[in-house]
């Protein structure tokens, strides 16, 4: 059997090639654009005899107009230059003129017509744009924007590329660097390969570092930071961290009173104790000199502090002219406002600059940042001018949003699964008030009526999919404070806190019965540091009510439920009757910086929970009498042995991820995730969210949405083959992944590898026969029930959101007997097969 896999993987391997040869014959063919005498086709350049500089750093050099022509995945074939020369080839231009003319023609009809509609003649103006930009570039603007010009070079373009490179190597320390070329002409064809032949040579040390300053007070604020400096001794004579000290210098005295003081002050030389520049060029070693001028006909800097600090917050969505704005002093700072319901205490509390303070840059964009963070204005500006002599005056202005928004989204979707496919829709509601109770308070009311296909978790006659009403409402309110601490702690109000109180309640009718969830939460937040933030939640309550159908679909599936239970999977108590009540904190480190996908960052969450923790104190371990009286259950005769179920559990998660950076184009990442959970209440269960899963795009991406596991055993699954969640107390999972960006495509291709490994547990030994000694955790066995999948992606990375397809294959399946749990050689491209290609996709990177 395995001999047959093989052959028939080697197979749809040779039908790849043979596919992919014959897209390279007739992309390759298409994109040899004739050119001038004097001008190839640039095929392709490389760097050779670079030894210490990064290849990077030079093609970050080559002129735009240089780089060479996108090929896919690296293979040597460029089908966007095919598809742009289409466009131009198949280009009419006389239909677009034509085009033009009506456009002009309405335009002019718009213009001269009574009730003019400027919206109608801006979208004319906007076509007749596109038009006029088709007309200049003889193309239509999709085989632009898909494909790329083809890229053409001379010789005087490529020694002028290596004049540019030689100079880059000359500032950043390489002064004695040379740097010559090589063209090569590829057979039979008009395309050049060039290849820059670096030759670095010993670089310009840094003997130390010398700061000349003549103002005593600047003077000693660089000594007092000398260890934060950008360049050291040891260093080369590179110009970057040159610009970068002058720039750290400017920084600091601009955070020290300076408002002045730019980098027009401050001058560097190299230089040496014997002043000669024939020993520095001959030892390439010297001293680097820094300068720190005074202003003319001055013996030293201004040094500035604030007069006057205005806070301006008007609502523009409003018509109040004839309203006298309200001016207030509050505690040294000028308010003016229409709105008198602006709480001023709160908003002094997050204003850094106070009259009498010494002028610090970091203070007025910190300000604008924390006024901001209220959610409460459009946005955040200020304006400084000077007074006097060493006197400036700050103006904050920060229009109000709109005090009442509302939206509606109604949409359709439609859930596919086992070949069916359910079409539904749904009515999102929503309204957002500000600043009704003059808390500067955001309060949020949503309601959401949809009727959409839900597919059955267990296999119950012959529909997967049934049509399910849902109707819910939700209401948030967000405080920005945690409102049982006192506004005035040191520095509570510059950490962002919040408290969030939620209230909630959904009604639905899947074919199985009825369900209610009444949900009521407390949360609040603080921001510990600029890349870490402290959640806690006191209270997250939810009480569930639920009764099975009085006909077959009901019955059925409830005896299914059953079934399950008694073979040691709880997806029963995802549909019971319950309350679940829990305390939880969860802190989160992340210094990721979202528009530089590849650089090195760092990501660490930290939860814990405790749920049920009240019921300790109670003598009934079991239920809480208050909630049994206000909400009494009614048991159905369907299901005669379902009461509430209340859990008591203590959880705790730990996640860390890493990205390290390669290069500009490539990074590797990998994460590593622990769990364990231990449900010690009288049902020894949890409640179904509360669980860990694997398996899925997020997760080991060879196995399906949280089908991998418990440990070595089994999968229960329905009569139909299809396995069923598999709920875990114990987690342990990690991935690695290598990720490089191939080429751009109305936004950036990239692919990846990736190797991901993990599993999940029981915390108790399972009663079923198949899982005994096998579902639940052990030391002595954990470590050879590790899953292990791999596989290759591709996302496209729209800079607003990224789309991700993976596709994973199993390597090591755990739930085979040992010895057997190799399954590789098993893998087949056939589809719906148990060792198949998994197809992920997702929004985002998966870690």
């Amino acid at each position: 059997m395995k001999s047959l896999n093989t052959k028939s993987l080697i197979n749809n391997l040779k039908y790849f090639l043979r596919v992919l040869f014959l897209i390279q014959i007739l992309s390759s063919c298409k994109n040899t654009v004739p050119a001038g005498s004097e001008n190839y086709i640039l095929w392709k350049y490389n760097f050779k005899g670079n030894q210490k500089v990064n290849e990077e750093e030079f093609r970050s050099i080559i002129p735009f107009a240089q780089k060479e022509n996108t090929k896919p995945f690296g293979l040597p074939i460029t089908p966007r230059v095919w598809w742009y020369n289409f466009g131009q080839t198949h280009y009419k231009k006389e239909k677009q003129a034509r085009k033009q003319q009506v456009f002009l023609k309405e335009l002019e009809s718009l213009k001269n017509s009574e009730g003019i509609s400027v919206r109608k003649v801006q979208k004319i103006e906007k076509k007749l744009d596109r038009v006029q930009e088709n007309l200049d570039a003889n193309s239509g603007w999709l085989w632009r924007n898909i494909g790329e010009k083809q890229v053409v070079i001379n010789e005087s373009q490529v020694l002028e590329t290596s004049q540019k490179l030689k100079k880059f190597l000359f500032d950043i320390g390489y002064r004695d660097a040379d740097v010559g070329y090589v063209i090569d002409t590829l057979k039979r064809s008009k395309k050049l390969v060039v290849t820059y032949k670096i030759e670095e040579n010993i670089g310009y040390k840094i003997d130390s570092v010398i700061y000349d300053i003549s103002d005593t007070s600047i003077d000693s604020l660089i000594n007092f930071s000398i260890k934060q400096a950008k360049v050291k001794r040891g260093d080369l004579y590179d110009l970057r961290l040159v610009e970068a000290e002058k720039l750290r210098i400017e920084q600091l005295l601009k955070n020290e009173g300076y408002y002045n003081f730019n980098n027009k002050y401050i001058v560097h030389s190299a230089t040496n104790k014997e002043e000669d520049e024939k020993i520095f060029l001959k030892s390439k070693r010297g001293y680097l000199k820094f300068e720190i001028l005074n202003p003319d006909n001055k013996e030293s800097h201004d040094k500035f502090v604030f007069e006057e600090v205005v806070f301006k917050a008007f609502d523009p969505n409003v018509e109040k002219a004839f309203q006298k704005p309200d001016t207030v002093y509050y505690n040294g700072v000028k308010f003016i406002r229409l709105d008198k319901g602006i709480p001023l205490g709160l908003v002094r509390g997050r204003i850094l600059s106070v009259p009498s303070t010494t002028y610090r840059m970091n203070d007025v964009l910190e300000t604008q940042r924390q006024i901001g963070l209220f959610n409460q204005f459009a946005f955040v500006s200020s304006q400084i001018k000077t007074l006097s002599q060493n006197k400036l005056s700050v103006e904050y202005f920060a229009p109000l949003l709109e005090k009442y928004t509302f939206g509606i989204s109604p949409g359709v979707n439609n859930i596919y699964n086992d070949g069916s496919t359910f079409f539904g829709f749904g009515v999102p509601v929503s309204l957002t008030a500000r600043n009704n109770f003059k808390k500067l308070e955001i309060i949020e009311a949503s309601f959401r009526a949809s009727y959409e296909g839900q597919p059955s978790p267990i296999n119950v006659q012959d529909k997967p999919i049934r049509g399910s009403l849902e109707l819910g409402v939700n209401l948030n309110v967000t405080l920005p404070n945690i409102f049982f601490l006192k506004n005035n702690l040191t520095n509570l109000d510059l950490k962002n806190p919040r408290t969030i109180l939620g209230l909630g309640y959904n009604y639905s009718e899947p074919f199985w019965g009825k369900r209610l969830n009444f949900k009521l939460s407390t949360n609040f937040s603080i921001q510990v540091n600029k890349n870490s933030v402290l959640y806690l939640s006191m209270l997250d309550a939810n009480l569930i009510n639920t009764s099975y159908a009085n006909n077959s679909s009901g019955q059925e599936f409830y005896n299914r439920l059953v079934e399950l239970q008694a073979q040691g999977n709880n997806l029963k108590v995802t549909f019971d009757p319950q309350f679940v009540s829990s305390f939880n904190a969860n802190y989160v480190y992340n210094n990721q910086n979202l528009s530089k996908v590849f650089s090195s960052s760092k990501f660490f969450r930290l939860f814990v929970e405790s749920g049920g923790t009240l019921l300790n104190l109670l003598n009934d371990k079991n239920q809480i009498g208050l909630v049994e009286k206000l909400f009494p259950l009614k048991t159905s005769q369907n299901s005669p042995d379902s009461v509430r179920a209340y859990f008591r559990f203590v959880k705790i998660n730990a996640d860390y991820r890493r990205n390290i950076n390669i290069s500009q184009k490539s990074s590797y990442a990998y994460r590593f995730n622990v769990g364990v959970t231990n449900p010690y209440g009288a049902n020894r269960s949890l409640p179904y969210d509360k669980n860990f899963f694997i398996g899925g795009s997020n997760s080991v991406r060879a196995w399906a949405p949280r089908t991998l596991g418990t440990g070595s055993s089994p999968a229960d699954t329905t009569a139909a083959g299809n396995t069923i969640p598999q709920p875990g107390d114990i987690l342990l999972e990690s991935s690695i992944e290598y990720r490089k960006k191939v080429f751009r495509f109305a936004g950036d291709i990239q692919i990846a590898a990736f190797l991901d490994a993990g599993n999940v547990w029981k915390w108790y030994p399972s009663l079923a026969a198949e899982k005994v000694n096998r579902a639940n955790f052990d030391l002595k066995r954990f470590y050879k029930e590790i899953a292990l999948g791999a596989g290759v992606g591709i996302r496209w990375d729209l800079s607003y959101f990224l789309f991700r397809f993976d596709w994973g294959i199993k390597v090591f399946d755990p739930s085979r007997a040992e010895g057997d749990r190799f399954v590789l050689d098993e893998f087949t491209l056939q589809r719906k097969q148990r060792y198949g290609l998994n197809w992920n996709f997702g929004i985002g990177y998966p870690f």
